[in-house]
């Protein structure tokens, strides 16, 4: 009887103080972010009605927290991908072009900002980066490289392999192998000499990522996906700090079929890390920016593909002409969507900036900005 009446005195203060029913926020233990460049609703859309025919058939489209995310950049409504990436990863809005750096001065000099990357490596998290483009190019770039100007390849690669924060990216697959060989002659070395001596096993089979904790995959050609992320959480997930993992797929439609097939790539992809990857870990999608692409025909009934190829087969039809799916080629303003589940995505709601992002990753994984 006295047990009983302490349980109903605490459940009571508990009612008075408004704190019945309130679980302790878990914290992520691991954070994969999924970056759709160029997926912005449009192409979502279309890439869900070409592929399955019907609408909101995505696994994307079933993930529990959705916001809309602001694109701009520091000097431009509509961003490029190194100034809309390195507000996803470091919380600051820079300026089209720059890759993890703000303006700092005259005469074009810039000051580094932390990534959310370099906040893993510092803590002794293991990292990932995999993308479908070049291992340099600036969405991945954004995540551990600090440069003026996103072309700026030598320097990418040389920040590469000497990083701010702890030994740099541990597993890091994507195309660029031809640049990388150029990069690193011009170093009087060898691309193989330059990532065995940062301690990589170097190859370009993502299979090799199965059987060593540090390795750079660099390729000129595609690979099929999800065989290589499953690998590379497999490898990661071995740290017991835990793991950040950026995966990067183009979706950008100057080709609509390559685009749009591009982001069912992503879709299953997402569909099959959710199986795996346990409720420990906070999961995101969205794009850097939107594209022009727009669906203005169609009838339900027949799959839209044979009707856009139908279009396509006309005499003069073009890109931006298809009556089906129409492409103006480039990048465009609109908001971007957010979609997020585990633990801290149910801070993704309403429109948000893109910088928020980085202050969800920061907080899911309970840490707080450098002063």
């Amino acid at each position: 009887m006295r047990n009983s009446i302490k349980a109903l005195a605490t459940a009571a203060a508990a009612l008075l103080s408004g704190t019945a029913g309130i679980v302790q926020a878990q914290e992520a233990r691991n954070v994969i972010i999924f970056l759709g460049d160029a997926g912005g609703l449009p192409t979502l859309n279309a890439g869900g009605i070409l592929a399955h025919d019907k609408p909101q058939s995505l696994y994307i489209h079933t993930m529990p927290y959705v916001a809309l995310s602001d694109t701009s950049s520091a000097n431009r409504w509509v961003t490029d991908s190194g100034a809309g990436m390195t507000a996803i990863m470091t919380g600051h809005k820079t300026n089209n072009a720059m890759v993890s750096a703000i303006p700092s001065g005259p005469n074009g000099a810039v000051s580094p900002v932390k990534t959310l990357l370099e906040y893993a490596e510092q803590r002794g998290l293991s990292t990932g980066v995999m993308t479908n483009m070049k291992i340099w190019d600036a969405t991945p770039a954004a995540t551990y490289a600090h440069v003026a100007a996103r072309k700026d390849k030598d320097s990418i690669f040389q920040q590469m392999l000497k990083p701010r924060f702890g030994d740099g990216v541990d597993i890091l697959i994507g195309k660029g192998r031809a640049d990388a060989v150029t990069s690193f002659a011009a170093r009087q070395t060898t691309a193989e000499k330059a990532f065995a001596t940062a301690g990589y096993r170097f190859g370009e089979d993502p299979a090799i990522v199965r059987d060593a904790a540090r390795v750079a995959v660099l390729r000129d050609s595609d690979f099929a996906p999800i065989p290589a992320v499953e690998a590379t959480i497999a490898q990661l997930a071995k740290n017991p700090k835990g793991y950040f993992l950026m995966v990067e797929w183009d979706m950008h439609t100057d080709d609509p079929k390559k685009g749009l097939r591009h982001v069912v790539e992503m879709d299953d992809m997402i569909r099959r890390v959710h199986e795996i990857a346990g409720k420990d870990t906070l999961i995101l999608f969205t794009a850097d920016h939107s594209f022009g692409l727009r669906m203005g025909g169609g009838e339900r009934g027949s799959p839209l593909l044979q009707q856009y190829d139908a279009e396509a087969a006309k005499p003069g039809t073009t890109n931006e002409s298809n009556g089906v799916i129409s492409v103006q080629d480039g990048h465009t303003g609109e908001e971007v969507i957010v979609a997020a589940s585990g633990p801290g995505a149910d801070k993704v709601h309403g429109f948000m900036p893109n910088t928020r992002l980085f202050d969800i990753m920061l907080s899911a994984f309970g840490w707080k900005r450098d002063q």
